[in-house]
């Protein structure tokens, strides 16, 4: 099978809905709905993916250190990011991640299967969990260009 073209994923992309898919047909969004978040994809083999659930609070104190555990713990559950190597294989990109909120995905290579319909990108995968398999999907769309919101 052909690689899907890389220069296709190079840029700047805006998370659009990110939702969980279970065997019995259930659809969660562990986010929530109007989650917000960021996909960078660089020329030179980076990536980086930030997201967030729309309206979190914020902290009682301005350092985030003296924060009591309750709500670094709600920050904790309400944010997700990760920073990577990225590489095309097949249809699928693998992000060979070197940066994350959750230590447990450092080192890890995060497989994500592409689909791009006209102005939407969704990356998906597959999870085993206990109660059988769960699809992750994330949909994105092209970023507006930042140097225009000036």
């Amino acid at each position: 099978m052909k690689n899907f073209d890389r220069k296709r994923l190079v840029g700047s992309w805006q998370l659009q809905r990110w939702y969980i898919t279970y065997e019995d047909g259930a659809v969660t969004e562990p986010l929530g709905p109007g989650a917000v978040g960021l996909l960078l994809y660089t020329p030179d083999g980076w990536m980086s993916a930030a997201m967030m659930a729309a309206g979190r609070p914020r902290f009682a104190r301005n350092n985030p250190r003296a924060a009591p555990a309750n709500e670094r713990a709600t920050a904790f559950d309400t944010f997700f990011g990760y920073c990577s190597r990225w590489r095309i294989v097949g249809q699928v990109v693998e992000h060979h991640v070197t940066i994350s909120h959750n230590p447990a995905l450092v080192g890890t290579v995060q497989t994500r299967r592409i689909q791009l319909r006209g102005r939407t990108l969704t990356l998906s995968a597959e999870e085993v969990v206990p109660d059988g398999l769960r699809v992750h999907r994330l949909q994105w769309r092209p970023a507006p260009d930042a140097r225009k919101s000036k």
